[in-house]
């Protein structure tokens, strides 16, 4: 599959060149923010809505009146304002929320489409005269499109190399795994396999307490102020760098072993209504990671299956069907009252997604197979036994 992939290295600048580093990217950010503004009081003054083309052509005005613009790229301070575009289009099409302006404190990049060169562990950028030195732990594959460099909150640079290179679907296997998402185990498989949750935040929470207490102590924009600033920076960095390496890791793991994986369709902006679990769900990142196994479902020849978030997943007995309505959060377990057989409730949700997945894509389970053959590789491997020809062959082209 021929597909858009990113790399994305550590960059050393030095001095100086941290400080052109630092100057590219605060001007791209004013750019962005200046065209926000003007499109705002346009819009609240005159109802005039966004026009791409139109606020394309402001940009040689802004440089007469603001001249340290001269200073940039002017391909990156184009870019800017296609960023802005992209963000209005997502306003429009009902995906995002109003762009907001950008903050300093916040990380920030610029974007260089054209004239950088890449030389070994170097690349050379436009209006700067010495190479930038980042740390190339892996060769770069494919065609290189654009870069763009990134600077954290805690003073950090990356360099984000975009390329298009072929990523080649993995070999086919004979299973399916169903996961049941929650909090205190982070998933639960149809193969009774439980994953706890890091919780990286919860880990080092008391550390940022701390850091955030003398912060809030310390003189505004001090240099102790700014000293703990960057601590309060880099501990959030430190969480989530090593949440999305968790994230990574299991979503690969999980595409690795299996050819279908079935997930419910959370409604997470829903849950995160609910205000005592509201903390622990927006740490757990269920949407990253629901996101991941669809991007590299596509990539590695997987399939996907999403189960309607309303289907009553723990509720339902996976042996005789019976729904048990009085099923309350807090019980992680229960007996069927119709069949008396006993559940653990996140793994009895696994199985259930299984077959409800399996049956949207035309994999129906017959009464006669016992609900433990359904356990993922044993019930794709067993499947030809179980159903019609035109049904069979509909399994084998699902892999």
């Amino acid at each position: 599959m021929n597909t858009n992939y990113v790399y994305r290295f550590r960059l050393y600048p030095t001095k100086e060149q941290e400080r052109f580093l630092r100057q590219e990217i605060g001007n791209a950010r004013f750019v962005y923010n200046k065209l926000l503004a003007v499109a705002k009081e346009k819009y609240e003054k005159e109802q005039k809505k966004w026009s791409y083309y139109e606020y394309k052509k402001l940009l040689p005005k802004l440089k007469v009146e603001y001249e340290f613009l001269k200073l940039s790229n002017s391909q990156s301070l184009q870019e800017a304002v296609k960023h802005l575009n992209e963000s209005f289009k997502r306003f429009f099409k009902g995906l995002s929320s109003f762009p907001k302006f950008k903050k300093k404190k916040r990380t920030n990049a610029v974007s260089i489409p054209q004239h950088f060169k890449i030389e070994g562990n170097r690349v050379k950028i436009p209006k700067l005269k010495t190479k930038l030195k980042f740390k190339k732990h892996r060769d770069i594959k494919g065609v290189v499109k654009s870069i763009s460099i990134a600077m954290t909150p805690s003073g950090k640079f990356y360099i984000n190399i975009l390329t298009q290179k072929e990523i080649t679907p993995l070999p086919k296997v004979t299973k399916a795994v169903a996961i049941d998402m929650g909090l205190t185990d982070f998933i639960t498989t149809s193969d009774n396999q439980a994953i706890k949750n890091p919780k990286h935040f919860k880990k080092l929470e008391r550390r940022l307490k701390l850091c955030q207490r003398k912060l809030s102590r310390k003189q505004k924009h001090s240099n102790n102020f700014k000293k703990y600033a960057k601590k309060v920076a880099k501990l959030h960095e430190k969480i989530t760098n090593a949440k999305n390496d968790f994230l990574h890791k299991l979503s690969k793991r999980l595409i690795d072993e299996n050819q279908v994986i079935v997930v419910e369709n959370l409604n997470v902006k829903g849950l995160i209504k609910n205000k005592k679990l509201a903390k622990h769900i927006h740490q757990a990142s269920w949407h990253k990671f629901l996101s991941m196994l669809e991007y590299k479902t596509k990539w590695y020849g997987r399939e996907l299956i999403k189960v309607d978030r309303f289907f009553a997943s723990s509720k339902i007995c996976n042996v005789c069907g019976y729904k048990n309505d009085n099923l309350k959060l807090s019980q992680r377990e229960w007996i069927c009252p119709s069949c008396k057989t006993h559940h653990q409730r996140d793994y009895n949700a696994a199985l259930n997604l299984l077959k409800e997945g399996l049956k949207t894509v035309g994999l129906e389970q017959p009464e006669s197979m016992p609900v433990e053959v359904a356990l993922a590789g044993a019930y794709l491997n067993d499947m030809h036994s179980y159903l019609p020809v035109k049904q069979e062959a509909s399994a084998f082209r699902r892999g």
